[in-house]
């Protein structure tokens, strides 16, 4: 039996990779005779570089950057030599987790650090730009990032405005006679799978700057700048925000790249399948073994791994679902490639205790599907 192991990232827990490895030891410990291939997967969040350099090579480029409160960092970007393109996970200069709890409130935070990996990147030669967007500490619409490189935000006095969310109500208008002449050579796109508006109840204020620590005035507050910043871009750009998918993600970057990068906002999910090859991958695979840390409703609206379970069935491939926490079963059982579904927790445990224990719950869960399998594998043999 050939067994393709394509999971997500356990997120707060263990890298996509890490899983594969834990649970290639347990499928392994019972089905030793399986073929066992890993093909980590990540959504275009955090740790997405790390599976696209394992499965497609290319160099790590190191580069001093600002953090989301503008402190000097180190940061990087993935570049493909062969097609001079670069990507830049948005989460390794404007991440959450780069601040600690007490720091993280995005009425002050800025996109600064991914505007300069990006022109790093351009000033490298980059002819494709690719940048992922998610984890962000950020709700400044990517203004942050255009400042690096070369956009001006004014006030109505023609005074330049330090580049955070708190901020954004009071942009009048935007300078780009100083925009680097750079990004005219270069394809951009930036991928997510959100699909967020702009502003509003369902835009990026409203829907992610909590967790960003913004209280309710504070959300009320970024939602009117975004609003105000829509109206200046449409002015400048001629081009409509609040009508794009996807331009709340990151923060409103998504739709700050659109403007500022011409970039096209993409499904980040249909972006990692199809530049990883994975159909190929599903071709010589008997099972597929796939999972991530939550598996409930929001799991089937566009997201990675409900793109994956659509390539599995218009292959008949069968699939195992292995999750940290599995919700919505209704939704799962009717799914027919599905052919089994856990969670890794053998009991009820507090969160912290199951995010330690995961590797070795992981290695647990794939020793029990490796009997599950192995059975499966031997009754067919038998033509049972």
């Amino acid at each position: 039996m050939r067994i393709l192991l394509a999971p997500d990232s356990f997120k707060d827990s263990l890298p996509a990779a890490a899983v594969c490895a834990a649970l290639k030891r347990g499928v392994q410990r019972t089905f030793p005779s399986a073929v066992c291939r890993a093909l980590p997967l990540a959504d275009g969040g955090e740790g997405t570089l790390d599976v696209l350099a394992a499965a497609l090579g290319g160099e790590f480029v190191h580069c001093p950057v600002h953090d989301p409160l503008f402190r000097p960092i180190e940061a990087d970007y993935l570049w493909l030599p062969d097609t001079a393109t670069a990507v830049v996970e948005m989460a390794r200069a404007s991440g959450l987790e780069l601040l600690t709890p007490a720091e993280r409130n995005c009425l002050h935070t800025n996109t600064l650090g991914t505007g300069e990996l990006i022109l790093h990147a351009l000033q490298r030669g980059a002819r494709h730009l690719v940048l992922t967007v998610g984890g962000s500490a950020t709700n400044d619409a990517g203004i942050g990032m255009a400042t690096a490189l070369g956009f001006r935000f004014l006030d109505d006095q023609r005074q330049p405005l330090l580049p955070t969310g708190e901020n954004l109500g009071r942009l009048a208008s935007i300078d780009t006679s100083q925009v680097t002449p750079l990004l005219a050579q270069a394809q951009c796109r930036v991928v997510t799978d959100v699909t967020n508006p702009f502003y509003g109840p369902e835009g990026a204020a409203h829907v992610f700057a909590a967790q960003k620590g913004a209280d309710a005035a504070a959300i009320a507050y970024l939602d009117a700048g975004l609003r105000q910043l829509a109206t200046v871009l449409q002015t400048t750009f001629g081009l409509h925000m609040q009508t794009l998918p996807g331009s709340g993600a990151g923060g409103g970057v998504g739709g700050g790249a659109h403007c500022f990068l011409r970039a096209p906002i993409e499904s980040a999910a249909d972006w990692v399948l199809t530049t990883l090859r994975v159909a190929d991958y599903l071709r010589g695979a008997d099972v597929l073994i796939t999972g991530e840390g939550k598996i409930d409703g929001q799991t089937w609206q566009g997201k990675l791994l409900s793109r994956l379970l659509a390539l599995a069935e218009g292959r008949r491939l069968p699939v195992v679902l292995v999750a940290g926490t599995l919700h919505d079963v209704e939704a799962i059982l009717a799914k027919q490639e599905v052919l089994y579904a856990t969670s890794i927790l053998p009991e009820p445990m507090p969160l912290a205790e199951a995010l330690r224990r995961a590797p070795e719950l992981l290695e647990q869960q794939g020793q029990l599907l490796g009997r599950l399998l192995a059975g499966v594998f031997f009754q067919a043999e038998r033509g049972i």
